[in-house]
């Protein structure tokens, strides 16, 4: 029994400045289909229309979708039959038509309001001059595009610029299906404005039907610190299904978008998703949030204080993934002589292997590191010991 539903609020940033909501979302539920969009302007000075441009993107979506999977069209039908090499042929087809009709709407708009002087503006130099002769007039319009669509027997994606699909398989895991694009990073996206569009979607197709599918723009995944921590947060909300009914979902997780906005990364937040609301409630376990190792840290010693006889004693936590672990990020500062970093090696269910100065140390749950260093400095022994313990949460 899917449904799909679809959220956007202004960021707390836009708030803050005055600007408009960029992003616009949609959902559709129908008998021939399931549909979820989420479309994201860019909106800085030289994107001076790019609340319109996705809302056309959005619009657009929706509309191909509609024609695409009508009775008459057999694209539907296609898709289902196709074997795997065609399969990119037509969604590119379906693609493209987003696209032709996108630009359709945008230049509609620009015949019946060219840019005004106080759109202006706000472009810098460069776009300046190219609005004023007529060139990539479209730019100002530039949006990402991310959309879903299920029906009975296949379901698909396609994706330009930034944000993220996150996918719920019947068992539970979570995964990132649509390739990133390489091309995005900090603040440079890839748009349905360029005109090489079509070619830079990404796209994913699957006959094995999910459990839920989540859009999101960058402003949700940008207030996430890890992508564990933004899978657990549309854990939560497939939690709320699994416990209450839909519009009491729904209505929880539009109330805490603002709020969710202004801790994280302050921008416009826009989720569709499409949820099978009986496979959610048969099996809520397997969508709760996951339970995943922590590092405490507990450091005692005098290593680096004002006086060698004054001992310190001081504390911090972070969550185990491999790599290098600064402990100055810990708080642990002016202790230049002491243990500054260490890694972490390896991490299995429990259970976490760090190295220290090329000593590994496993830590569960059950068995903690104790790591002590001890240097005579001026005839005064000064000692640094690490208490590193595993916890799950």
């Amino acid at each position: 029994m899917y449904r799909a539903y679809n959220s956007t609020s202004i960021g707390a940033s836009h708030i803050f400045s005055g600007r408009v909501c960029q992003d616009c979302s949609a959902s559709v539920s129908n008998e021939r289909y399931k549909l979820a969009v989420v479309s994201d302007g860019h909106g800085s000075g030289d994107f001076f229309r790019s609340d319109r441009g996705s809302r056309f993107a959005v619009e657009c979506f929706c509309k191909c979708a509609d024609e695409a999977f009508g009775a008459e069209s057999g694209y539907a039908d296609e898709l289902a039959q196709c074997d795997d090499e065609k399969i990119y042929d037509l969604i590119k087809c379906f693609m493209s038509k987003v696209v032709e009709d996108w630009n359709k709407l945008v230049e509609n708009d620009l015949s019946g309001e060219p840019f005004s002087d106080e759109e202006m503006a706000n472009v810098t130099d460069h776009a300046r001059a190219h609005y004023e002769n007529g060139k990539d007039l479209h730019s100002a319009y530039g949006a990402t595009l991310i959309g879903a669509i299920i029906t009975d027997s296949y379901w698909f994606g396609i994706h330009i610029g930034d944000g993220k699909c996150v996918s719920f398989s019947r068992d539970g895991e979570a995964s990132e299906p649509i390739p990133w694009d390489e091309m995005c990073y900090n603040n440079v996206t890839t748009s349905i404005c360029s005109p090489s569009a079509v070619s830079e979607f990404r796209y994913f197709f699957s006959r094995e039907l999910p459990a839920a599918v989540f859009l999101g723009s960058d402003g949700i995944d940008d207030s996430f610190a890890s992508p564990k921590y933004h899978h657990d947060f549309y854990r939560l909300v497939l939690s709320t299904f699994a416990t209450e009914d839909e519009e009491q979902a729904c209505a929880e997780l539009n109330e805490y978008l603002p709020e969710l906005s202004a801790q994280g990364s302050g921008d416009d937040m826009s989720i569709a998703y499409i949820v099978d609301i009986d496979a959610v409630k048969a099996s809520p376990e397997l969508f709760e949030k996951k339970k995943s190792p922590y590092l405490r840290i507990l450091r005692v010693g005098n290593f680096g204080a004002a006086n060698s006889s004054d001992d310190y004693m001081q504390r911090g936590e972070l969550e185990a993934y491999v790599g290098r672990v600064q402990l100055d990020l810990l708080g642990l500062w002016g202790f230049q002589a002491g243990i500054m970093d260490f890694d972490i090696v390896d991490v299995e269910g429990d259970a976490v292997t760090i190295a220290v100065s090329g000593t590994e140390y496993k830590v569960t749950p059950a068995e903690r590191a104790e790591i002590t260093f001890r240097e005579t400095v001026n005839g005064v022994s000064e000692y640094d010991t690490l208490f590193i313990y595993c916890m799950m949460k």
